[in-house]
């Protein structure tokens, strides 16, 4: 998984004990990636709210 990480990919974290969020990758530190900043996709998320941002380790994430 780490191999295809790049800016804009589409994953899923997983959150809580329900299903995992997908996000979107802006941030990828190392070759290969040692960690990654990804924005969450929230769908009880307000339209004014701060987009939630996270710091994961690659094996964290899956392909969306």
């Amino acid at each position: 998984m780490a191999k295809h990480l790049t800016v804009g990919s589409t994953v899923r974290v997983p959150w809580g004990l329900e299903d995992d969020v997908e996000g979107t990758v802006v941030e990828v530190w190392g070759d290969p990636p040692a960690h990654v900043r990804v924005q969450l996709h929230l769908p009880e998320a307000e339209d004014d709210a701060e987009p939630v941002v996270l710091l994961l380790a690659p094996s964290a994430l899956t392909t969306a």
